[in-house]
């Protein structure tokens, strides 16, 4: 009985065990190594099993092992190397040597929501790695992709700890709303600014440059796309990253200003050049060689520290991959009293539900801080520049009542501030301030907090189709608080204190908060064929938005002690003023959708549309539709190329597409009753903050004038480009050209007076940008020792407006129109700057306005045979009242006689004819070493630096500058007839200092922006203390500036507004920083 039990046991387990081994026996345990073409071990190489997700990375020392089914295909892969594919068939060990894909034409970048090989990219798309980025030792991501990609035009606005860059991809298409490209990270849309990642958190950046490329994010994507891929979890062993960098900052450069004796002399000059007698005896001759000189810019600038820290950790199952990482970065500026702090952590974690589902989320949240370095200081807070420090008065010396020669302390022993003698009226450069003190004194403090969040579902509904959804929320919190006032300044002793002019010397306190909230949500089904000839790519989806916010000010005067931060303690109630919103909302409804499909890998085509909805129009208008068609051709995959071994790569590519810009929120199409104006904070396109007005209503009053009709501003752009790969694709060449034409621009349009009013906001205007762009990269690998690599990218372009109707003037403000140039100083009106920058038809945007200077009158008889000619055509003079020899002479464009307003012209324009990146590096066994440059060709600068530095007629507040020793060796004089500067006037009868073409320099540039030695420790050696990985590098940033602007400030100035392209007011002083660095993998 037991005998037959076995038996029926055996007999009902026999399948079972044939089965189990038939399938041992298709399943093989596969192992080997992973080299690159040199012999060396290359860790962290994805292994995967085609088809499916299961895989893993190659350990550090190149090694894996995996089981496969023995029909399976093994595929092999890692950035910057040519895939390969193996059958395993009975394979047991597998053996790999990646070769590198110089081209990388199978690469997989990211699109708007989707990826696509680089080969089958049809429009203009560049990519910027993280390791070409963290190369160049940056605090943010436009420091890292500046000069990395042809079109895309990052400009440094100034030195500040906190300091951003102004960036433009292609030009200018429009004057109403915010220049800057959007930022879109890991999938989702958040708005003009990325600062709240970390350089050491990204990935991979790609550059969506036209309108084929950027059209699925519709009137968003206008000014270009830039896509932000950050660090995620890998398959395998935890891997724990550190990386340290610890910075020495100097002043890059400094302006030669005179001494106090030269300032001395160049008063007395003017004085007597004005006819007038020296106010100041303390720049009287007899004191030459006594005066005290005080170096401004020496004494407010200092070595100090920049610090960077990151630490991150990576890994994972084939179920859950996960990242987190902490960074931190303190900066102490150049400039004293000055800093910023920033702590950033992030959080991203993938799990795969199931065969058909994954999740996944992530979390990033930061604070910063920052001090001082946004903030006026100085003559009573508005001076924040080099150009500030460097005209200011360079003595605090004075003559007292009893006649007494007195040379007061900048910092007396006790620690106490000095300071001149103070009197109500500030003549001939006296009662200067203690700019020291000052800045010592500046208290005000800007705190950020930013929360961003993101999760997302994936599911694979069907073979090929899947279905992405991702959600998003981004706050931010603000506050700003500064408490100042009270300032005490002392005599010599210390003790006995000196009356301050023109201060109000009670205590103030300043106190600003903001909140802005942004909610999205964005889905969306993507379906993909693939057969051995055709690959066809549907994708379709909608997004909405909402975002709203808040803001509060509020101000007070005379506190009764220092420690008082409560508006409501004041001794003084009449002196508290406040005022603040809850701002409208901002909802947004889109959908869009795309199509791709190839042939053959040969041929492509791409559609896109998108729908964008805005409340800014009426009813009619109030959707815009933006399409885009692209196609791309590679030639190189033809038959008839396959005999031309020296070209690897060919692609033509064609595109064009829409897109569009609502301006900032408005409730323009609406007609009210009254002038009057409500403030109301708002959050519009592309995150862009601001205070907007609506109406309030009544009866008996007028109707306000609207456009009914008013309705989506479309930028159209035409891209022609050539991808060509040369030498086994080791000389790899892309070049684009293209047009981008704005129509119906938003804009007030002058009307007629009869009408009752004088403007109004409709639709009119073009603006064109036509350019080339170029891109050369050349890597060689000589021998097994040796690696060299170099890449050169450029632009060209022309922008011009089309149609804009009478001309429009403009006078710029205290700060761009896009914030990455907070702080600057004013081309003041009121030293006859007025309407510097024009629209006018057929002229770029912003150019330059004034008048033209066609040289030095160098006689009397001169100026008066210029003003009896003025007098034959029926003027009283033909300049000024007291024009006199040594003064500018303007041209007469309208040849009336005279010069006046209607004299005034085009003086130029500040964008470069060509812009260029120039990066080489080389590698030599464990050593890598690389340098980093960019510049620009062709470029002007209205400079209002220059002019505050030429001469001393009192331009800012009343300042009388310290103006260059430069100025003051060619100032004429008349044993000195210069041609090219006027003579030094404190009184400026001739208005000399008003815009003109003698302020308009040249502004070619080079700069090497970073040098870096590094040296990658032995792995051999390292595996010993458990370390993966460990390199040590050395670097120095802004190391050199090329040009013969160098004299004013920087020439990299200029960029931010689109209406003041190349005006330079002054700036945050640049640093130059010496690092050294160490990044460590566990």
């Amino acid at each position: 009985m037991k005998k037959n039990k076995l038996v029926k046991v055996a007999i009902t387990m026999l399948p079972i065990l044939l089965l189990s081994f038939f399938t041992y026996a298709q399943s093989v345990l596969v192992k080997g190594l992973v080299t690159d073409e040199g012999g060396t071990p290359m860790a962290g190489v994805n292994v995967v099993i085609q088809g499916t997700t299961n895989g893993l990375i190659t350990d550090t020392d190149g090694k894996y092992q995996i089981n496969a089914d023995s029909k399976s295909t093994l595929s092999f892969s890692f950035i910057g190397y040519t895939t390969q594919n193996i059958a395993v068939a009975k394979q047991n060990v597998i053996n790999v040597k990646l070769l590198p894909d110089n081209l990388q034409v199978d690469e997989v970048v990211v699109v708007g929501y989707g990826t696509s090989r680089k080969s089958d990219i049809s429009g203009s798309v560049a990519s910027v790695s993280s390791e070409e980025m963290m190369r160049k030792n940056p605090t943010n991501i436009l420091q890292g992709i500046q000069g990395a990609a042809a079109g895309v035009i990052v400009t440094a606005q100034d030195g500040a700890p906190d300091g951003n860059a102004a960036i433009r991809i292609r030009g200018v298409a429009t004057i109403n709303g915010d220049p800057r490209p959007l930022y879109v990270v890991d999938g989702v849309q958040v708005g003009t600014n990325a600062n709240f990642l970390a350089p050491s958190d990204i990935e991979s950046i790609e550059v969506l440059k036209d309108a084929s490329a950027t059209a699925i994010y519709g009137a968003a994507g206008a000014n270009g796309v830039i896509m932000v891929t950050t660090k995620h979890g890998k398959v395998g062993a935890t891997h724990v990253t550190f990386s340290a960098d610890y910075g020495v900052q100097t002043l890059a450069s400094r302006l030669d200003v005179g001494d106090a004796d030269q300032f001395a002399r160049n008063m007395r000059t003017g004085r007597a050049n004005d006819g007038a007698t020296l106010m100041n005896q303390v720049f009287a001759a007899n004191y030459d060689g006594k005066r005290n000189t005080i170096d401004w810019q020496d004494l407010l600038t200092r070595t100090s520290l920049k610090q960077q820290y990151n630490l991150s950790a990576s890994g994972g199952t084939e179920k859950t991959q996960s990242n987190f990482s902490l960074s931190y970065l303190n900066n102490d500026g150049i400039l004293i009293n000055t800093n910023y702090n920033r702590l950033t952590a992030r959080a991203n974690v993938v799990t795969k539900v199931s065969n058909f589902m994954e999740i996944g989320g992530d979390i990033n949240f930061v604070h910063s801080e920052s001090k001082g370095s946004n903030l006026g200081f100085g003559n009573n807070g508005n001076l924040s520049s080099l150009r500030d420090l460097a005209f200011y008065n360079p003595t605090l010396d004075y003559v007292d009542a009893a006649g007494a020669y007195v040379s007061p302390n900048v910092i007396n022993a006790n620690g106490t501030y000095g300071a001149s003698y103070q009197t109500a009226v500030d003549y001939d450069g006296g009662s200067p301030n203690n700019l020291y003190a000052e800045q010592m004194e500046n208290n005000g403090l800007r705190k950020n907090n930013q929360v961003f969040t993101s999760a997302y579902i994936d599911l694979k509904l069907l073979k090929g189709l899947t279905f992405k959804s991702i959600g998003s929320y981004n706050l931010t919190v603000g506050n700003f608080e500064n408490f100042w006032g009270n300032k005490q300044r002392f005599e010599k002793d210390g003790i006995t204190n000196i009356v301050l002019a023109n201060y109000d010397t009670r205590y103030q306190l300043q106190i600003e908060n903001n909140q802005n909230n942004v909610m999205s949500l964005e889905s969306y089904l993507t379906y993909n064929l693939k057969t051995e000839l055709h690959n066809l790519t549907l994708m379709a989806g909608n997004s909405v938005s909402k975002s709203f916010g808040s803001w509060t000010t509020a101000n007070a005067v005379d506190f009764p002690g220092s420690n008082i931060r409560d508006i409501s303690l004041t001794s003084d109630i009449t002196s508290r003023t406040g005022s603040g919103a809850y701002n409208l909302q901002v909802r947004g409804i889109s959908y869009f959708g795309r199509a791709m499909y190839s042939f053959k890998d040969r041929y492509i085509l791409t559609g896109t549309v998108r729908r964008d909805g805005s409340s800014n129009f009426g009813v009619g208008n109030r959707w815009g539709t933006f399409p885009s068609a692209a196609a791309a051709w590679r030639i190189s995959e033809e038959d008839f190329m396959q005999n031309t071994p020296a070209i690897s790569n060919l692609k033509l590519r064609l595109g064009w597409g829409q897109t569009g810009n609502s301006g900032g929120a408005t409730d323009k199409n609406v007609e009210a009753l009254t002038s009057n104006t409500i403030a109301y904070y708002y959050y519009g396109q592309g995150g862009v903050a601001g205070l907007g007005s609506t109406r309030e209503t009544g009866n008996g009053l007028v109707k306000t004038l609207v456009d009914t009709r008013l309705k989506w501003e479309t930028n159209e752009q035409t891209n022609i480009g050539i991808d060509l790969g040369l030498l086994n694709n080791d000389l790899s060449i892309t070049f684009d050209y293209f047009t981008r034409t704005s129509k119906d621009l938003l804009l007030n349009r002058s009307i007629r007076p009869s009408a009752g009013f004088t403007t109004v906001y409709t639709n009119f205007g073009e603006i064109q940008n036509k350019g080339l762009e170029f891109s050369v990269n050349y890597k060689k690998k000589i021998d097994q020792d040796w690696n060299i690599g170099a890449t050169l990218t450029g632009s060209s372009l022309k922008n011009k407006i089309i149609e804009v109707g009478p001309d429009q003037f403009y006078v710029n403000g205290d700060a761009t129109n896009d914030g990455s140039n907070v702080g600057a100083v004013a081309a003041s009106a009121g030293v006859h700057w007025d309407g510097h920058s024009i629209m006018r038809e057929g002229y770029a945007v912003g150019s330059f306005y004034g008048y033209e200077v066609e040289g030095i009158f160098q006689t009397p008889a001169e100026v008066a045979a210029a003003n009896a000619a003025a007098v034959a055509k029926g003027h009283s003079q033909y300049q000024m009242v007291n024009t006199s020899a040594g003064d500018f002479k303007y041209k007469d464009l309208n040849d009336d006689g005279f010069i006046d307003q209607k004299d005034m012209t085009i003086l130029g324009n500040g964008f470069p004819k060509v812009n260029y990146g120039l990066t080489l590096n080389a590698n030599y066994r464990n050593w890598d070493f690389s340098i980093y440059s960019y510049g620009v060709i062709g470029q002007q600068i209205y400079s209002y630096s220059a002019m505050t530095l030429s001469n001393i007629y009192g331009t800012d507040n009343g300042t009388i500058p310290n103006i260059l020793n430069s100025s003051s060796a060619e100032a004429w004089t008349p044993e000195n007839r210069s041609t090219t500067l006027s003579k030094l006037s404190i009184l400026d009868y001739n208005q000399n200092m008003r815009g003109s073409s003698a302020w308009v320099k040249n502004g070619d540039f080079l700069k090497i922006s970073n040098v870096q030695v590094g040296y990658n420790f032995d792995k051999q050696l390292l595996k010993h203390l458990s370390i993966e990985s460990s390199r040590l590098y050395v670097s120095v940033q802004n190391l050199a500036c090329i040009s013969s602007y160098n004299k004013y400030g920087d020439p990299e100035a200029g960029q931010g507004s689109v209406l003041y392209t190349g005006l330079d007011t002054g700036r945050y002083p640049m640093p130059r920083i010496y690092s050294v660095g160490l990044n460590i993998q566990f």
